[in-house]
């Protein structure tokens, strides 16, 4: 029999866990998130290990957005762009609710100019 096939999980829990911690000690965070994990890989799709790796905001799914995180020099989990919110992205489709850290985007929809 092969390996079971890993489909649905959801991973809002961490990634809500992540952005409550913002400004604390990155190594108590990450531990007690990977404690709760059976891989920490996702921990790593808003947290950048690396400078070059760090974005404002995640795309995770079609329509979920989330902030950009990254550990700075004093090993504090820090916001990419902490002024970012809901209201400064815009959905790329009209059908979809799109989310910026679980609140539902500001603007509407645009048809793009041809």
């Amino acid at each position: 029999m092969g390996r079971r096939a890993r489909r649905g999980l959801d991973y809002t829990p961490l990634f809500r866990f992540l952005l409550g911690k913002v400004g604390e000690d990155w190594d108590g965070v990450r531990d007690e998130a990977a404690a709760r994990l059976d891989s920490p890989d996702p921990i790593h799709w808003l947290v950048a290990r690396q400078p070059h790796e760090r974005s404002d905001y995640v795309r995770i799914g079609e329509a979920s957005y989330y902030s950009g995180l990254y550990v700075d020099d004093e090993n504090r989990l820090r916001a990419v762009a902490p002024e970012l919110g809901a209201d400064d992205l815009e959905p790329s489709c009209p059908c979809c609710t799109h989310t910026f850290n679980g609140v539902r985007f500001g603007r509407k929809y645009r048809e793009p100019e041809r």
